[in-house]
């Protein structure tokens, strides 16, 4: 791992355990973290988004998310985890849903995001995310505490999936 990329994940370490936007935001801003060397961690599928891990612990996770043109994420919440994506390629187009009373979610709209500018997760956030656009997307997405669990959403009925995180092929970072 890069020494630049190593230094900002041991910014991001020295962190409270559930740091504000503004606190996460001006340690991204610091150690410029729209330029960090991530290119070792830029894959793509023709299948799939790649989601690529450069860090996990136990206080945070760093991921780099890779999409080809068309590539998306299913409907999705952080289940408790908060963070920043930062643009790094391309243009992340991504709908934000709502729960209803009746526990079904419902589109409430869409935004882009290009590069270099940041997008925040909070702890309510339902999105799916894709790239819509003919150029590639990579993202850097960062999560306090790690992103281990997600509910998975669907338009047709109240039922939730779970996504559980598989660190157990990673090397120490």
């Amino acid at each position: 791992m890069n020494i630049i990329l190593r230094s900002f994940i041991n910014r991001l370490e020295s962190l409270p355990d559930k740091p504000s936007m503004d606190e996460l935001k001006k340690s991204i801003l610091e150690m410029d973290g729209r330029q960090l060397p991530i290119d070792e961690y830029i894959s793509f599928s023709d299948k799939d988004y790649e989601r690529n891990i450069v860090h996990v612990s136990s206080k945070c996770e760093v991921t780099v998310l890779c999409f080809k043109k068309g590539q998306i994420t299913p409907i999705h919440d952080h289940d408790g985890s908060t963070g920043i994506t930062i643009m790094r390629e391309g243009i992340m187009t991504e709908e934000l849903f709502n729960k209803l009373p009746t526990v079904m979610i419902a589109p409430t709209f869409t935004r882009r995001f290009h590069t270099r500018e940041l997008s925040y997760i909070n702890i309510t956030t339902i999105h799916r995310v894709s790239n819509a656009h003919n150029e590639d997307l990579v993202t850097m997405n960062i999560y306090f505490p790690p992103l281990t669990l997600m509910n998975i959403y669907n338009l047709e009925n109240t039922h939730a999936e779970k996504w559980t995180a598989d660190y157990t092929h990673l090397k120490d970072s």
